[in-house]
């Protein structure tokens, strides 16, 4: 045969005398190894980090989460594949030094550690600033949906159960009616009462668990409900549509494509996002000053001002609507005196402060007898023409200017911020969570997160030199 033959199975070999010979010196998995022995592991928090003294022995918590790492990093999420590549990976052998922990304790880890594991996210973080692997100068913060693990048919908004509960206690009037009718009939004409009161007994339970998702959404303050995941919320997810789901922030670090921080959160906008998400980045950076730019979604005048003051510089495009009827003045036209607080129209009268809206955060300018202007058909069809001023405009207007001084900040922010995203849906697999809750689904991102950290940075930096890092941390 002129095929390349194999090795007899029964044949002696000469293998290498440790299983540390198996991996390279260069090797990823190495890095870690390395990274997760820096780690104090008690004072993170970790469960069962101190053994009690009885019963059986744990498996130390950085046996788990190097396992958990190592999987993430390598698209494998489930705690049963984890379990059998103890048994044929010879990295993860390497790595778990032949430890076999069973699926349930190594589901277990995940499930009980989450703020640990957040923890050791940020314990990274750090040590990239020590080592200066993290520029300081530029940050951008985006937001994207991942899918929860409950299904989007457990999840109904108050409407949808309005609706849901108006049809069931039509069909329970339909039943009592039937069998109201029936008593007053001859026995020959008679009704299934069984099967009948079987049905009501179904309706009724099935009003009460209505009556239950009702007072759960009271209770939460919240329009919608999930029945099996409470913690997950209805929202649009780009091309997927609806889905039931979960709005995860990252602020991305621009020099090193980093994720300093990130946020799981229930909200689907990201209006309320920017300052939370900007404070904690300047923080984990460990600088006075920072440069975070954003999407519109962002766009928050309060918050913009509001990260001023914190020494962050914050470029946000306005999302704030716009009357575009042809020739028609725009808020543009008029023009604003800061010092008499009045607004000028194209027509030369003066709008004068009127009022202010709390919950719009407006102040709001009008004047009277516009039906005597001779540009009334280009202003408006009212005896009165009102203009608003957001309490923070002057913060608008700040950002606009940086962005148009600057208009590639747009395509900048998203080559920075959108490619973190991709590579955790795409190449590490995590579309949908497998944990349920949001404390489950916390613990799931900070692994992912942590896992692409140190992926990007052993890309970016050579396995060599980040272990020459980890050895002097």
């Amino acid at each position: 045969m002129r095929h390349i033959q194999g090795d007899a199975r029964q044949q002696t070999t000469l293998l290498p005398d440790t299983l540390d010979d198996y991996i390279n010196e260069d090797h990823p998995v190495r890095v870690i190894d390395a990274f997760i022995d820096t780690l104090d592991i008690q004072t993170l928090g970790f469960s069962k980090a101190t053994p009690k003294t009885t019963g059986r022995k744990p498996y130390h918590p950085a046996d788990l989460l190097k396992l958990y790492v190592y999987g993430y990093m390598n698209k494998v999420r489930s705690s049963r594949r984890l379990e059998k590549d103890c048994h044929r990976n010879l990295e993860v052998l390497w790595l778990m030094k032949r430890l076999s922990p069973d699926f349930k304790t190594i589901a277990d880890f995940r499930k009980d550690n989450s703020k640990a594991i957040r923890r050791a996210c940020q314990q990274f973080i750090q040590f990239c600033r020590q080592a200066n692997l993290l520029g300081h100068r530029l940050v951008a913060i985006d937001g994207s949906k991942f899918r929860a693990a409950a299904s989007k048919d457990q999840a109904l908004t108050r409407r949808q159960l309005r609706e849901q509960r108006k049809r069931v206690e039509h069909l329970i009037d339909r039943y009592l009616q039937e069998l109201d009718k029936a008593d007053t009939q001859e026995p020959a004409i008679g009704l299934d009462h069984q099967h009948v009161q079987q049905a009501l007994q179904t309706l009724k339970q099935e009003k009460a668990q209505l009556d239950d998702r009702e007072a759960a959404m009271d209770a939460r303050g919240s329009h919608q409900h999930c029945a099996t995941e409470p913690d997950a919320k209805l929202m649009r997810s780009g091309r997927e549509g609806m889905v039931v789901g979960y709005n995860i922030q990252s602020a991305v670090e621009a020099e090193s494509g980093v994720i300093v921080h990130h946020e799981v959160t229930d909200e689907a906008g990201d209006n309320r996002q920017l300052q939370p998400m900007a404070t904690r980045a300047q923080a984990e950076l460990d600088t006075d000053t920072l440069d975070v730019i954003a999407d519109a979604g962002y766009s928050n005048g309060e918050q913009l001002a509001n990260c001023e003051e914190q020494g962050i510089t914050a470029t946000v495009p306005s999302n704030r609507s716009m009357n575009n009827r042809g020739n028609h003045y725009q808020k543009s036209d008029f023009v604003y005196d800061a010092e008499k607080d009045q607004f000028t129209c194209p027509a030369g009268e003066v709008l004068s402060y009127t009022t202010h809206s709390t919950k719009d955060k407006m102040h709001l300018y009008s004047r009277t007898g516009c039906h005597r202007c001779a540009q009334q058909s280009r202003c408006t069809k009212a005896d009165k023409r009102w203009i608003s001023r957001h309490f923070y405009e002057k913060a608008f207007e700040r950002s606009e200017q940086r962005l148009k001084a600057n208009p590639g900040l747009m395509t900048q922010r998203m080559a920075i911020a959108e490619r973190p995203f991709a590579a955790l849906k795409h190449v590490m697999g995590i579309r949908r969570f497998l944990c349920w809750g949001i404390d489950g689904v916390q613990s799931e991102m900070g692994i992912g997160i942590l896992s692409y950290n140190m992926k990007r940075m052993m890309n970016r930096e050579g396995v060599p030199t980040l272990l020459a890092a980890l050895r002097e941390y």
